[in-house]
């Protein structure tokens, strides 16, 4: 988990191949944090200022997914593609329809669980603390 502002982030890597290794690439997700944490969307629903961040390097490209609850139950999504040359270079191209793929789902499906778990049912005391610290780690 990281701490951007006054937002708390858990972080979750995926690769194709391989260990996720791209150092300069996370160290500039990092410093995009505050600006993508400050988007909006049409619906501007409150949010508890807790993300979660999916970090997945693909054949297309190195896909960053920055993700919130609003409103208690609806999942904010924002995607950008970064090209491993230009580690420094993001381009969102979430907003035409694009949605995460299967294995970023596998991701957001332990999410949609432990936020369910952890805040919803224990409403109206959520225990965000078990929420962050409830993750997941497997090879797909």
């Amino acid at each position: 988990m990281i701490k951007v502002d006054d937002w708390q982030i858990k972080v979750y890597t995926i690769a194709k191949k391989g260990e996720f290794d791209h150092p300069e690439f996370y160290n500039n997700v990092i410093t995009q944090l505050p600006q993508w944490l400050q988007l909006e969307n049409s619906f501007k629903a409150s949010n508890d200022k807790i993300a979660f961040l999916i970090l997945h390097s693909g054949t297309e490209g190195i896909f960053s997914l920055i993700n919130w609850w609003v409103d208690k139950y609806m999942l904010n999504t924002n995607i950008f593609i970064t090209h491993p040359s230009k580690p420094d270079k993001f381009n969102k191209i979430s907003g035409d329809g694009l949605a995460p793929c299967i294995w970023e789902l596998e991701v957001i499906n332990h999410e949609r669980i432990s936020w369910t778990n952890h805040v919803i049912k224990k409403m109206p005391e959520p225990q965000y603390d078990e929420y962050l610290k409830d993750t997941i780690s497997l090879e797909i």
